[in-house]
């Protein structure tokens, strides 16, 4: 087992969660633009659903790496709990200007993932599990690895059995 970097993971984590939110809320707004114009040719929706597909991929791999993986989780978790709850707890005018932090540039949509409490659904879950893993990775850090620790040799007999000889 490699030693863990949580506090990298936190740093890549929270990058990472912050791309995936940029490319879901724009591929999101296409989506449901398409939608409520019942345009649903799957040509025009399949470049969406690709990038909501290689953002679940990408932050999936990303908090299954031994090492960072805990930091990863824990950041990504953070970040969704935080702009979460700051989106449906500010007034009206800053809540909007939260959203626009995370629109592309130049685009005219803004975040409709951001207000209907999505970020908190999978945000705190992420948050827990990310600390609870974070905590079991740092404990299981103390102990001492190395070879030979802790095996018992191996005996041909059940305990309690004498060795014939």
């Amino acid at each position: 087992m490699s030693k863990p970097l949580p506090a990298l993971g936190l740093v890549i984590g929270v990058i990472a969660c912050y791309v995936a939110i940029l490319c879901a809320q724009y591929s999101t707004a296409k989506l449901l633009i398409r939608m409520q114009m019942y345009r649903s040719d799957p040509g025009q929706m399949l470049p969406g659903l690709g990038i909501l597909l290689v953002v679940a991929v990408v932050l999936g791999l990303l908090m299954m790496v031994p090492s960072i993986g805990a930091g990863v989780t824990t950041g990504a978790g953070a970040l969704l709990t935080v702009v979460g709850l700051a989106a449906l707890l500010l007034p009206l005018r800053q809540a909007f200007d939260l959203g626009r932090l995370f629109q592309f540039p130049g685009t005219r949509y803004g975040g409709y993932l951001l207000f209907d409490g999505s970020f908190l659904l999978f945000g705190i879950p992420l948050l827990l599990v990310g600390i609870r893993r974070w905590a079991v990775d740092a404990k299981l850090a103390k102990l001492p690895q190395g070879p030979g620790y802790l095996q018992q040799p191996q005996q041909p007999y059940y305990p309690g059995q004498q060795p014939r000889q």
